[in-house]
């Protein structure tokens, strides 16, 4: 029975924790522009998160190593410093842009000044970070980020055209502001920092071979009724916004949709659930930052070694906050930020999943945990996959113009 409850908290907790700003920025963009056309996107992306959350997961229980360790291990000496430098970059770019949705998110709801509230933002992440036992921090974020289950509600509340969604699911062609969205919703569902903080945190709570199960269960069905929540932002967006030929150009738009399909007690359930699913993802970002840096330099990590035998990581952990706040002070568009920190999150797939595929093949080090018939030939599609959206990322991003939404 306690293995069970353990599951189902893990399960609960990636629900929750799988929606971050990238999902609602992207996905509430792209219902409006082109309703259901996108929707394909979506499952793709949370296949691929999966297929790479239980192959880390499985090799850190295994081995004990999280993602960098394997990058220093695999890589060149330069190779691993371009890998480590692009995880920071891509780390610290998406913890601002989340940093600053958070602040909109109180900005919006209360109307004060938006840089007052991201300080308020910062310094109630910054005691989560620092009080909060690492299991607390993820149950808690987890738990509270799934008042936007409302948005799967406010999909389905007035019967939608179940056909038409449908058909949104298999593949079509279209414009090069078409494909530039089709590879954001991919990249949004698959953020490195995900993958970071996943085969870290397993570690971090002294996961064993018993908890195999746990890891693949929370893998396979946690985030992809994550992608159901994403799924409906998007069907919700196409419902209310594509007809009135109009994009949400900040969060507030998207929170609005709650309101207007389910009334005030849906709103206040979004801004709930955008609050804390922002603020996760901050504080995950933040923790991907230092335990990059400190497995990459052998440095002793995480809380369960406690804050002063951890000085650098904790050191490092602050400092990243820091940066990301000074990025928000600069008053650059937290959406836009969004935009760039899931293309760069693209770019960024590559090296720092090769290193987890693998290691899950080397029957060596994994024995008889070693990837099999299933997940082995999963593994080379989805990094095929990655490879494709770092290269059309950039490219799409150009020739759009970052979707010329603007």
């Amino acid at each position: 029975m306690n293995k069970i409850l353990q599951v189902a908290l893990g399960v609960i907790a990636a629900l929750g924790g799988f929606v971050d700003i990238g999902e609602l920025v992207f996905n509430s963009q792209a219902g409006a522009v082109f309703g259901y056309q996108t929707l394909w996107a979506v499952p793709v992306g949370v296949v691929g998160m999966v297929v790479f959350a239980e192959l880390s997961g499985r090799v850190a229980i295994v081995t004990h190593k999280a993602n960098f360790d394997l990058v220093k291990e695999r890589y060149p000496r330069w190779l691993s410093s371009v890998t480590l430098v692009a995880g920071l970059l891509v780390c610290l770019i998406t913890l601002s842009a989340e940093l600053g949705g958070l602040g909109l998110v109180l900005h919006y709801v209360l109307g004060w000044n938006e840089g007052f509230f991201t300080l308020v933002g910062l310094v109630l992440l910054v005691a989560s970070s620092l009080l909060l036992p690492f299991q607390a921090i993820e149950r808690v974020y987890g738990y509270l980020g799934l008042g936007l289950v409302v948005y799967i509600v406010a999909a389905v509340h007035h019967g939608p055209a179940w056909h038409a969604i449908g058909a949104g699911f298999v593949p079509s062609g279209g414009s090069a502001q078409y494909w530039y969205f089709v590879v954001a919703l991919v990249a949004a569902g698959m953020m490195p920092y995900e993958i970071y903080f996943y085969s870290s945190g397993g570690i971090e709570e002294g996961w064993t071979e018993a908890d195999l199960g746990t890891n693949r269960a929370n893998a396979i069905f946690g985030y992809p009724l994550g992608g159901v929540v994403a799924v409906a932002l998007t069907v919700v967006a196409a419902q209310q916004l594509l007809p009135l030929q109009l994009t949400p150009q900040n969060l507030g738009t998207t929170l609005m949709q709650a309101l207007h399909e389910l009334g005030p007690f849906a709103f206040w359930a979004a801004v709930v659930g955008a609050f804390f699913a922002i603020g996760g993802a901050t504080i995950d970002s933040a923790f991907s930052c230092a335990y990059n840096l400190a497995q990459h330099q052998g440095w002793p990590w995480g809380k369960k070694n406690g804050w002063r035998h951890s000085k650098r990581w904790t050191a490092t952990l602050l400092g990243a906050f820091g940066v990301g706040y000074a990025v928000v002070q600069t008053r650059v568009d937290p959406v836009s930020l969004t935009e760039y920190a899931v293309i760069a999150s693209a770019v960024a797939m590559p090296l720092s999943f090769w290193p987890v595929v693998r290691v899950s093949q080397d029957r060596e080090l994994m024995g008889r945990h070693v990837s099999g018939v299933v997940t082995r030939p999963l593994a080379w599609v989805f990094f095929a996959v990655v490879c494709t959206v770092a290269v059309a990322g950039p490219v799409l991003m150009v020739l759009t113009h970052m979707g010329e939404l603007t």
